[in-house]
């Protein structure tokens, strides 16, 4: 088996809210490039209705058609029956109907390559497994919480997800099959494991981006946070360093085990840093910058300055927005604390994965310096001032690309952003080529046959990318139509995170 995929929303190319098109992610794009076909490197090829849980880009897609570029003219009392009716169509199809629990996967396939699941944080890698999921869908089900209901997401989605990532066949001899579960399985075939992509960490910090809000794990050493329920783990979006350190190590040591017992003796683990989530555009930073200088782990010699801002909210509001009377906002020292926390996750990854290298002698372990490539890339943390080398097929591209949250004209122009989705926080299939060509380019390093980021297809890449090829012309009017811009968040935020602010 040449490639396996390992991650949470990012690797299955969730994107605009929705996991929805796992064809688009970066491990998808990076074995087309080495020439596998579809048979070779298995994925969810097709998530029906837009995705779970709901789709923005589909959203605001039959909103134009539906009323033209002028929805901000449009009363709520007139948008809110449209929406009802898409949610539940998208409700109704995976709770009830071919996307239901009990409906297996049009494929026949019994396990993915890539089996990355959207919300996934460190521990999720061996915790969660179908059994899991059928018990939880089987009690929100026992609730009533699958009936139909106005504006509601399909309930327990996160576990649908799972569910039919981690079971396709949904086969019961399976149920027990964790992601990592699967690593051991492809480990054990006649081939053995090639390549492994390995990317979690995120979820562990990005639910302080999405609830505005920090809610950070207590660090007791009498109570490991890996021994946790996840329903427990989830009263916690920041996990305090030394909690990480925990979880990943485990996690390492985990993969260490199966890899050791790997068919393919040469087999290779490629690690992604976790990005510092307050760079999504989710997040718009407002009031007075201030330039600070960072001792963080992506840079040897040098300390790069990094513009922070006074307050962090959600992209719609403006500075009057910000209240203090409901902290609807990060601070500046908040959104220090969540990035300092990410930088020592990243300074334990390092450290974890050269120590396996060393008590190994060989170096079955790789980096991929992805929290570096995008600090490189943030438009607003460097001034303006992108540091990051893209690829040549960028130069002269019009519009250019950047990390700033997408905007188009009522001509239908693109103004900004490109490099993310309408989420915020994943991002768009340019974004994800972005992700393939950083992986590629370590891979080539560590003498990976037929890996080089040259081979990925720009003109591909660009023209699979739906918002660039034909943006959405009522941006503008999104943006000022506060009810729907309030109403989009709202299905952001209440994805997997759902803590409850601190008083």
């Amino acid at each position: 088996m040449k490639l396996f995929t390992i991650g949470d929303s990012v690797s299955q190319g969730f994107m605009s809210g929705a996991a929805a098109r796992t064809d688009l992610c970066y491990s998808t794009l990076i074995a087309r490039s080495i020439g596998l076909t579809d048979l070779d490197y298995s994925y969810p090829k097709v998530w029906e209705k837009g995705g779970l849980p709901i789709n923005l880009e589909m959203v605001l897609r039959r909103l134009a058609r539906k009323f033209g570029s002028d929805i901000n003219a449009l009363d709520w009392v007139r948008l809110l029956p449209v929406l009802d009716q898409m949610l539940d169509e998208v409700e109704d199809y995976y709770e009830r109907g071919e996307g239901s629990e009990d409906k297996p996967d049009l494929s026949g396939v019994k396990f993915f390559h890539n089996v990355s699941v959207q919300g996934f944080d460190v521990a999720d890698a061996w915790s969660v497994t179908p059994k899991l999921c059928r018990a939880e869908i089987a009690k929100s089900n026992a609730k009533g919480e699958n009936r139909d209901g106005i504006l509601a997401l399909p309930s327990t989605f996160f576990h649908r997800t799972a569910l039919k990532v981690l079971n396709p066949s949904l086969d019961r001899d399976f149920d027990d099959f964790s992601q990592l579960s699967w690593l051991e399985f492809a480990a054990q075939s006649p081939t053995g494991v090639e390549n492994v992509l390995l990317w979690l960490g995120a979820n562990n910090a990005l639910g302080t981006v999405f609830g505005l809000n920090i809610s950070q794990t207590p660090n007791d050493p009498n109570r490991p946070l890996l021994h946790l329920p996840r329903a427990e783990r989830e009263q916690w979006n920041l996990w305090h360093p030394k909690d990480f350190e925990a979880e990943y190590s485990e996690l390492l040591d985990r993969v260490d085990a199966i890899m050791e017992s790997n068919q393919n003796p040469n087999g290779k683990v490629f690690v992604g840093t976790v990005p510092l989530v307050t760079i999504a555009p989710l997040t718009k930073g407002i009031g007075p910058t201030t330039l600070i200088q960072i001792d963080q782990p992506d840079y040897e010699t040098e300390k790069p300055e990094s513009v922070y801002y006074k307050y962090y909210t959600h992209f719609f509001r403006d500075e009057n927005a910000v209240d203090e009377t409901d902290r609807a906002y990060l601070t500046l020292l908040d959104a220090l604390h969540i990035d300092d926390c990410i930088r020592e996750y990243n300074r334990t990854i390092k450290r974890l994965v050269a120590q396996k290298n060393q008590l190994r002698g060989q170096e079955r372990y790789h980096i991929v310096d992805m929290s570096k490539a995008l600090q490189q890339i943030a438009f607003k943390r460097n001034a303006g001032k992108v540091q990051y080398e893209f690829p040549d097929f960028f130069d002269f591209q019009y519009p250019r690309v950047s990390t700033k949250y997408y905007h188009t004209d009522k001509q239908g122009r693109l103004r900004q952003g490109g490099l993310f989705s309408l989420d915020g926080v994943h991002p768009s299939a340019i974004g994800q080529g972005l992700i393939a060509h950083e992986f590629l380019k370590v891979m080539k390093q560590a003498r990976v046959s037929d890996c080089d980021p040259n081979n990925l297809s720009w003109k591909e890449i660009f023209g699979s990318d739906t918002l660039y090829q034909s943006p959405i012309p009522i941006m503008g009017e999104f943006y000022e139509n506060k009810k729907l811009s309030e109403f989009a968040i709202d299905m952001i935020t209440k994805q997997r995170f759902t803590t409850q602010r601190k008083n």
